[in-house]
């Protein structure tokens, strides 16, 4: 009985192994895979409008432009196209920037590429730039044939600095809240040009409060300016029952398409007090003195104070203030 069960179990073992071996089969050739590839692509390039092949913009308009490349057949591959600068007086990531790759996908038409005006406020004359889009790409039988875009940038950065001169401050007068300008507190404002001599420009010496200058090529060309104040009235505000107390002088300044604004502080030491005498009290040497100097270089303007400068010693003392005597007397004479 022993001996029947062994050949059994042995039977059955051979039995397994030979099914198992049966059951597998050899693996069929199907041959090398293949990928079957559009023929004849063409592109072509489409402005979104307000996109053209050929365009000027204002600086001041910043803003995306867009553009679409489109082909013919889809491809089964990825389509890489480049986009350079071919030419050009602007600068990429300060006036523009743009896409200089775009994609089209596999088994799709149409991509779409950015470019972007940038506003820097800086002062700067007309620029431009071409972009190239394709032209070196002919991938998968797709010729993407080199397109040309051409912008023109016209700087927003208005040509002038405008200041303006402040110098009321409130006070009480016995009681009574009274301002530097609601009683006609008057200053002048004489522009000197670098060697101190008046330059016969007498905008801010008007009769304003606050006085108002405008800062221009046509006006100002290269060089350096120093601003001086002169007090033709105080309305009698040295015979008012009030402490006395210094008038800085604070300009605010700023430039038309610009984010670039901010106040500019008189030193303290050229600051007159309350007590001063004006022109219009028979004080015929009127207090005067420095405000802020102005530095024009090719449209950049620079504000400085009397460091490291020196605009104010007693070596220049009698020149300014001969300067201050003829630019009050020729702008009243205009008046």
């Amino acid at each position: 009985m022993k001996k029947i069960t062994k050949q059994f179990i042995f039977s059955a073992l051979s039995m397994t192994v030979l099914l198992f071996v049966g059951c597998q089969e050899e693996p069929e050739l199907t041959g090398q895979s293949t990928v079957e590839v559009a023929q004849n692509v063409t592109s072509t390039v489409t402005f979104v409008a307000p996109l053209a092949a050929t365009q000027t913009v204002n600086e001041k308009a910043a803003g995306k432009y867009q553009y679409k490349l489109n082909i013919s057949n889809a491809q089964p591959v990825d389509i890489f196209v480049k986009v350079k600068v071919k030419s050009g007086t602007a600068t990429r990531g300060t006036d523009y920037e743009f896409d200089d790759q775009i994609l089209i996908k596999a088994y799709t038409t149409s991509t779409t590429g950015n470019i972007s005006i940038l506003s820097d406020g800086v002062y700067e004359p007309t620029e431009n730039f071409v972009l190239e889009i394709g032209g070196d790409v002919n991938i998968s039988n797709a010729s993407i044939p080199a397109t040309t875009i051409s912008f023109t940038i016209l700087n927003a950065l208005s040509d002038n600095l405008d200041l303006k001169f402040n110098f009321s401050k409130a006070f009480s007068d016995g009681g009574v809240a009274k301002t530097l300008c609601g009683i006609g507190y008057d200053m002048d404002f004489y522009v000197l040009d670098a060697n101190l001599k008046d330059t016969k420009i007498y905008q801010a010496a008007a009769s304003g409060c606050p006085e108002i200058l405008t800062v221009s090529p046509a006006k100002f060309p290269n060089g350096t300016y120093h601003i001086y104040y002169d007090l033709y009235d105080n309305h009698g505000l040295h015979t008012m029952n009030t402490p006395q107390f210094t008038i800085p002088i604070t300009v605010d300044y700023s430039r038309g398409g610009s984010n670039v604004s901010g106040t500019f502080t008189q030193e303290a030491k050229f600051a007159t007090n309350s007590k001063a005498l004006g022109f219009e009290q028979g004080n015929t040497s009127e207090p005067y003195d420095y405000v802020v100097t102005i530095v024009v270089n090719n449209g950049v303007y620079t504000l400085k104070n009397s460091v490291p400068t020196t605009v104010a010693t007693l070596k220049t003392v009698n020149t300014v203030l001969d300067a201050i005597k003829q630019a009050r007397m020729n702008n009243k004479k205009n008046n």
